[in-house]
């Protein structure tokens, strides 16, 4: 299953984190959608986001959130609530955000009993040789691609979130090993 599959399986009342300026918009299957709040703190992508979300025909069930995850107060002034939504959306983001379990916590908290959460997320290598290679491009890497971390453990991070009734991550196989950045990819359940 690839990004564009992902993307589409989202259903429902739907956070989308950190959607830049829009590159998963056009992506969503809008006859499964009822409201898609995009959590995005960078103000300076909001214009490009805009136009993406307008030529996706989104513009009535999408609304654009200029906060992080993590700040309770500035989500609920923008109607987002705790435990309010079916579905959590994030391609490519926990490695950027200040403090991954934190987020992945919060992030949790905002799904309903049942809801699921979509990660595509590139993670740390478990291959000795790739790992070590991973710490040593994170030393630049993330001062040049927006604080984007290689060597992050976010499977283990998403799993310890909270109690998850399923977790159908597909996690990197023995032939990706020697890649410098692994990704996984699935569905997280929260329990009910």
């Amino acid at each position: 299953m690839g990004v564009p599959e992902l993307v589409a399986s989202a259903s429902g009342t739907v956070i989308e984190i950190g959607p830049g300026s829009g590159n998963q918009v056009g992506r969503y299957d809008s006859s499964k959608i009822t409201k898609i709040y995009g959590i995005e703190p960078n103000r300076g992508l909001h214009d490009k986001l805009r136009e993406s979300i307008k030529k996706a025909g989104l513009s009535d069930v999408y609304t654009i959130v200029p906060c992080g995850a993590h700040d309770v107060e500035g989500l609920k002034t923008s109607g987002v609530d705790q435990e309010a939504f079916d579905t959590v959306l994030s391609i490519q983001v926990l490695c950027s955000v200040p403090n991954p379990k934190e987020t992945a916590a919060a992030l949790y908290r905002l799904l309903k009993p049942g809801g699921t959460m979509i990660v595509y997320e590139h993670v740390k290598s478990r291959d000795a040789v790739s790992s070590k290679v991973q710490d040593l491009y994170n030393v630049v890497w993330p001062y040049a691609l927006a604080n984007c971390n290689l060597n992050r453990d976010t499977a283990q991070v998403l799993r310890k979130a909270g109690p998850w009734a399923k977790v159908d991550l597909r996690e990197p196989t023995e032939e990706d090993a020697w890649q410098a950045i692994p990704r996984i990819w699935g569905h997280l359940t929260k329990a009910d």
